[in-house]
C-alpha cells in the first residue's frame, strides 16, 4: 500500500516542483520587482506541502503558510534563519552546484526541528531556479512521520513473524503464486537439506520432494493444489520427504494460500513436521496388537483377519483351504521341570521349525500357551494338507537343545477343510480343535482330519463337562474301595479309595471318561478334595463302629499337587475328620514326584511331617533316578499294572518287577503290585517276595457297605 502511495505523491511533488520552477523562472526572468515574487508565493499558499525558497548561502528567502504552521515560526522569523537551523545533525547542504546537471532535481530524507525543539522526519525534493540572474533552490518538503511509523510497524511485524517462524517447531516454506520458493525457516532447512539461500528462487518440487511411503511413487504436492484451488490442502497419508542427501523422512503437513487485502492469492505457505517417531511407534503398536510378543508370530487376531481374507478369496475362486490346530504334547512338563524360561525358549525354537515346514503364502500363528494355528490356502486335495502336516511332524523328530540339554517334544494336529467342514472362521477353527483333541486321544504325535463323528464327540464332551460341573452340587460322586492284601498273611492291610460318578442323567460314568476332563478344566481340585475328605471320614466312621483300623490310600492328581495350598488342605481335612494321620496314605505318580524337582521333594517332606504315609503310584513308568528316589520321604512303591500284565508274556515285564522289588528292599520300602488278576501273577509276585497286592484276583472295588460285610474285622 505504501509503495503505491509513495509513487503517487512523488509524481505529484515533482510535477508541482516543475510547475513552481517554471513559474518562478518566467517571473524572475521577465519581472524585475518583488511583486512578482509575492505573486508566485501566493501560488504556493494553496499547497499542503511545505515549500521553502532558499538562497545560495542557505538563508531562507521565502516559505509558504504550510511551512510557517509546521515549524512554529512567524513568516518573518522563518525568512530570517538559515536552512541548517531547521535540520537536525545534518551536515548536508543542498548547494547550487549539487543541482548542476540534476535536471530533475535531487531528493533526500532528513530530520527537521521546529521552533519548540520538536523533531519530525521529512522527505525533501529540491530543484534549482534563477532569480534576478541569481540561482536559488526551491524545496518541497513532505513530513513522513506517518509513513515512518507505518514502516516501523511493518518492520516490527516482519521481525516478529521472522522470529516466530524461526523458533516454531514446524518446518515452514513459503512460495509465490507460481510455486517459486522465497523462504525456508531453520526447521525446513534441516528437514529438506536446503538452505534458505539455496532454495530461494527454486521451484518447490525441487526443494520439497515427496513420495508415497509404501510404493515410492511421487506424491501430489499440496502447494500446487492449494494455489490452484485457493484453499487449505492436507498431505496424503504415508508420505515421506526426500532429504537433499536422499534420506527419507516421514512427514505430515498442510498448505494454505496467502492472499492480499483484496483476497487475491499471491503465494502459498507449507507447514510440515517430522512424524518418523510417531509413525514408527504406530507401526510398532500395530505389530504388537497383531503379533505374539514371545515368538513374533501372528496372533489370533491377525490370524482371524488373514483367514477371513483367504475364505473370501476361496469363495471367489471356488478353491479349498485347510486350518490346522497344533498343540505340543506334554509341554507343561517342560515348564514344570526346567522352568518357564526354558519353556519360552522351546516355544521360540518350535515356531522357527514350523515356519520352515510351511509353503510360501502359508500362515502360522500362536493361539496361546503351546497351541498354534496354521492356515493353508489354495490346496487342491486333502492329501496336500496331509503332506504338509506330515512334514510338520517330521521336523519334531530331532531333539531341541535347551541350555545344553536335548529335549524331545511332539505335536498333535487337527485339520479342518473348507468347504467340507465349514464355511466360516469360527466353525473351521472349532472343527480343527476337535480333531486335535482326537489326535491326543489316539496317543499324541499324530494328526487327524475332522469328521462329523468328532463333532458329535466334541458336543458330547462339552455336555459331559457341563454335567460334571453340577455333579458335586448334586452329590453324584461315590467312593469305591479296593482291598490291598498282605502276601504273607493273606489279610487285608489297606484300601484304595476310587471315585465313581453316578450321574442322574448318564448313570455310572467311568473315571476314564471324566477324570481327563476334570484335569483339563481344573474341576479335579474340588473333586480331589471331596475324595480326600470322604475317604478320611469313612475310615474314621469304620473305626467308630469298632472295626480294626486300616490305612486308606487316596490318589492325588498333578493339578492338586500343584495347588499352592495343597499341604494346608490336607492338614485341614485331617483336623476336621479327626483321623489319625498314620491311617491315611497319599498316592502320587512317579511323574508328579519328578515334575518340580526340589519343590516336589520339599512338599513331600512337609506332607510327611503331618504324619501321613506316602506311596509312589505307577512306579516304573517314569524316569526317576535311584539317587533322586533316595531323597523322597516315601513309604511304598506301587508297581504299575502294565508290568503285572506282562508276567509270563514278556520277560521284560518280569525283569522290571524283579528290579523294583529288589530296589524297594534295598531302600527299605514296601512294594504293592497293582492289577493282579490271576494265579500265575499271584505266584510270581509271592515268589519274588512282593509285600502286598491288589486286583481282581482278590476283589474288585466295592462300595463301603460291601467292604463292611465281607472284609472288615472287628477290633478285639
Amino acid at each position: 500500500m505504501y509503495s503505491h502511495e509513495t509513487d503517487f505523491f512523488d509524481k505529484k511533488r515533482i510535477a508541482l516542483l516543475e510547475h513552481f520552477s517554471l513559474q518562478l523562472a518566467l517571473t524572475f526572468n521577465y519581472a524585475q520587482d518583488r511583486e512578482h515574487l509575492e505573486r508566485y508565493r501566493l501560488l504556493a499558499e494553496d499547497s499542503l506541502e511545505i515549500i521553502l525558497f532558499v538562497q545560495p548561502d542557505g538563508r531562507i528567502l521565502d516559505a509558504n503558510e504550510a511551512a510557517v504552521k509546521r515549524y512554529g515560526y512567524t513568516h518573518e522569523e522563518l525568512t530570517s534563519i538559515h536552512i541548517q537551523d531547521l535540520r537536525l545533525n545534518d551536515d548536508r547542504i543542498v548547494l547550487l552546484d549539487q543541482l548542476q546537471g540534476a535536471k530533475d532535481g535531487i531528493k533526500f530524507e532528513c530530520l527537521h526541528r521546529c521552533k519548540d525543539g520538536s523533531i519530525f522526519p521529512v522527505e525533501v525534493s529540491s530543484k534549482g531556479a534563477t532569480y534576478r540572474g541569481n540561482q536559488i533552490v526551491i524545496s518541497i518538503i513532505r513530513e513522513t512521520t506517518e509513513r515512518k511509523n507505518a514502516e516501523a510497524m511493518i518492520w516490527l511485524q516482519k521481525e516478529r513473524a521472522q522470529v516466530t517462524l524461526d523458533s516454531i517447531g514446524d518446518a515452514v516454506i513459503t512460495t509465490d503464486v507460481n510455486g517459486i520458493v522465497d523462504y525456508l525457516n531453520p526447521i525446513a532447512e534441516s528437514l529438506t537439506g536446503w538452505t534458505n539461500t539455496e532454495a530461494a528462487g527454486q521451484f518447490l518440487e525441487k526443494v520439497f520432494q515427496i513420495v508415497n511411503e509404501d510404493t515410492g511413487a511421487p506424491a501430489v504436492n499440496p502447494i500446487v493444489r492449494c494455489l490452484r484451488e485457493g484453499r487449505i490442502v492436507g498431505l496424503a497419508n504415508h508420505t515421506v520427504l526426500i532429504h537433499h542427501n536422499g534420506r527419507k523422512i516421514a512427514i505430515e503437513d498442510s498448505a494454505a494460500p496467502i492472499r492480499d487485502r483484496q483476497g487475491k492469492v499471491i503465494g502459498g505457505v507449507l507447514v510440515f513436521h517430522d512424524v518418523s517417531d510417531k509413525r514408527n511407534l504406530m507401526r510398532e503398536l500395530a505389530h504388537q496388537a497383531q503379533h505374539d510378543a514371545l515368538t513374533g508370530l501372528p496372533n489370533r487376531l491377525l490370524f482371524n483377519e488373514l483367514l477371513n481374507q483367504a475364505l473370501a478369496q476361496a469363495r471367489r475362486k471356488k478353491s479349498r483351504l485347510a486350518v490346522l490346530f497344533l498343540d505340543l504334547d506334554h509341554f507343561k512338563l517342560i515348564n514344570d521341570t526346567m522352568g518357564h524360561n526354558m519353556g519360552d525358549l522351546l516355544l521360540n525354537l518350535c515356531s522357527e521349525r514350523l515356519q520352515l515346514a510351511l509353503r510360501e503364502g502359508d500362515t502360522i500363528a500362536r493361539q496361546g500357551g503351546d497351541e498354534f494355528l496354521v492356515l493353508l490356502p489354495d490346496i487342491l486335495q486333502m492329501e496336500e494338507a496331509a503332506s504338509i502336516t506330515e512334514r510338520i511332524l517330521d521336523i519334531f523328530l530331532k531333539p531341541f537343545s535347551l541350555d545344553g540339554n536335548e529335549v524331545f517334544i511332539s505335536p498333535s494336529v487337527g485339520i479342518s477343510l473348507y468347504p467340507n467342514d465349514g464355511d466360516d472362521l469360527e466353525t473351521l477353527v472349532k472343527q480343527a480343535d476337535a480333531a486335535m483333541y482326537y489326535a491326543k486321544e489316539q496317543g499324541r504325535k499324530n494328526y487327524q482330519f475332522f469328521t462329523p463323528e468328532l463333532n458329535f464327540r466334541a458336543h458330547e464332551r462339552l455336555s459331559l463337562e457341563n454335567s460334571l460341573r453340577k455333579a458335586l452340587e448334586r452329590d453324584e460322586f461315590v467312593l469305591y474301595y479296593q482291598p490291598q492284601v498282605d502276601f504273607d498273611t493273606g489279610c487285608i492291610v489297606g484300601l484304595e479309595a476310587l471315585i465313581r460318578w453316578n450321574s442322574a442323567e448318564r448313570g455310572l460314568v467311568s473315571p476314564n471318561a471324566f477324570i481327563p476332563i476334570a484335569e483339563e478344566t481344573g474341576l479335579i481340585v474340588p473333586i480331589g478334595e471331596w475324595v480326600l475328605r470322604r475317604a478320611c471320614a469313612q475310615n474314621v466312621e469304620w473305626q467308630r463302629q469298632g472295626f480294626k483300623p486300616l490305612r486308606i490310600g487316596v490318589n492325588i492328581s498333578a493339578r492338586q499337587f500343584q495347588e499352592a495350598n495343597f499341604i494346608e488342605t490336607v492338614a485341614q481335612v485331617l483336623y476336621e475328620t479327626n483321623i489319625d494321620p498314620q491311617w491315611l496314605e497319599i498316592e502320587i505318580t512317579e511323574s508328579i514326584a519328578m515334575e518340580k524337582g526340589e519343590t516336589s521333594v520339599e512338599m513331600l517332606h512337609r506332607l510327611k511331617e503331618l504324619g501321613v504315609r506316602i506311596s509312589i503310584d505307577d512306579f516304573g513308568t517314569g524316569f526317576s533316578s535311584l539317587n533322586y528316589l533316595k531323597r523322597l520321604p516315601v513309604d511304598t512303591l506301587k508297581i504299575d499294572q502294565s508290568f503285572v500284565r506282562d508276567i509270563q508274556v514278556d520277560d521284560n515285564g518280569e525283569a522290571v518287577i524283579t528290579t523294583i522289588i529288589l530296589l524297594a528292599q534295598n531302600l527299605r520300602l514296601k512294594v504293592i503290585a497293582e492289577g493282579v488278576e490271576n494265579e500265575t501273577q499271584w505266584t510270581f509276585l509271592k515268589d519274588k517276595r512282593c509285600d502286598e497286592m491288589q486286583g481282581f484276583f482278590f476283589s474288585k472295588p466295592l462300595l463301603a457297605e460291601e467292604i463292611e460285610r465281607h472284609f472288615l474285622i472287628p477290633e478285639e
